[in-house]
């Protein structure tokens, strides 16, 4: 809010000076006639100032992003504003008052719309000088304020890769401390080892990996939850097609089957998660379907940002070439997502 005030006293510092700037010019062009009059002083400049402001509303409204025709349509209408302002002006404020310049001459519309269109053009310039000149400041800001969070997000993501190296370190030593006392203990230790490397090799957004590796990725979480729930899930999780040399952006496929453990019903036998993975070589694309009931009892929050990160990601890698369609129903949840990446055929190393 000070900062508000502060603005408008600029404002009215520079209108001040600028008049007085006017007054003074007036007063050395014709120094034997001028004398200072208050009504003159302010009402002189008060139509420029109103065009000034109603152009800088028009820019700010219509320049960007640019809407030809309502900017035109905006122009247009604070000129015949500055047209009729300068005509209660001159024709009718003006003899109130004690003026220079001697008595307002009779009034002829075309002649009089010539001097106006000139001041009319000379302080719209002017206020699209004020205009690009607070936008190129705040886009500066703007980029001041990118730059350093940018750098802020560089700083925490390298203090983020101590922790998790130290913690797969630490389980690696975990694992072979285990190992004598129980097989599934360890087995369950090295499964998070793996899980953890494999997120840290995932580092760069624009990054592809090879689809075995996200497809282990995804059977370490399932052995995972598995433990966690003494054996209790039932996922059908199939995979058919060539996978060998298949690349896709990681994090996508398992960022979905995590949404599914989290809100899924995954303890009932008689409706087990399923989860089909299709490579089609002919055609030349990858397809997910997954299928489960939800939790029942108290819903756990959900802010939706997981799905909006993968249609963006997905968007921004496949460009048009992906489908990701959901049905979300109060019992169950249906996901059905087909990418067509730009190789999917095996390579043959030569």
């Amino acid at each position: 809010m000070k900062k508000k005030y502060r603005i408008i006293l600029f404002h009215a510092i520079f209108w001040l000076g600028y008049m007085l700037i006017s007054t003074s010019i007036e007063f050395v062009v014709n120094p034997k006639d001028y004398f200072f009059s208050i009504g003159d002083f302010f009402f002189t400049q008060f139509p420029n100032i109103c065009t000034f402001y109603l152009c800088i509303y028009i820019y700010t409204k219509y320049v960007n992003p640019l809407k030809i025709y309502l900017l035109t349509i905006g122009i247009v209408s604070v000129y015949l504003f500055s047209y009729l302002n300068w005509y209660i002006t001159a024709y009718h404020i003006r003899p109130l008052i004690k003026a220079n310049g001697g008595p307002t001459p009779a009034f002829h519309m075309w002649t009089f719309a010539v001097p106006v269109l000139w001041l009319y053009i000379k302080y719209s310039f002017f206020a699209f000088g004020y205009y690009y000149s607070t936008e190129n400041i705040k886009y500066q800001k703007a980029l001041r304020t990118v730059e350093k969070e940018k750098h802020h997000a560089q700083y925490a993501f390298l203090r983020a890769q101590i922790n998790p190296h130290f913690l797969n370190n630490t389980l690696n030593f975990f694992y072979a401390k285990s190992l004598p006392l129980s097989a599934e203990l360890a087995d369950g230790i090295m499964t998070l080892s793996e899980i953890m490397h494999y997120s840290l090799k995932q580092d760069r957004e624009d990054q592809t990996t090879l689809l075995d590796e996200e497809i282990a990725h995804i059977k370490n979480v399932i052995t995972i939850n598995q433990l966690r729930f003494n054996h209790q899930l039932h996922i059908d999780f199939e995979v058919s097609g060539p996978t060998a040399n298949v690349r896709i952006i990681p994090l996508i496929l398992i960022t979905i089957v995590e949404n599914i453990l989290k809100h899924g019903s995954c303890t009932d036998e008689s409706n087990p998660v399923k989860i089909g993975l299709t490579i089609n070589e002919d055609k030349h694309y990858i397809q997910l379907k997954t299928f489960n009931k939800k939790k029942k009892g108290p819903k756990e929050l959900s802010s939706g940002i997981g799905m909006e990160n993968i249609r963006q990601r997905l968007s921004h890698h496949y460009g048009k070439g992906f489908n990701l369609s959901i049905l979300d129903t109060e019992t169950d949840y249906q996901l059905e997502m087909t990418l067509y990446p730009l190789t999917i055929r095996t390579t043959i190393a030569i």
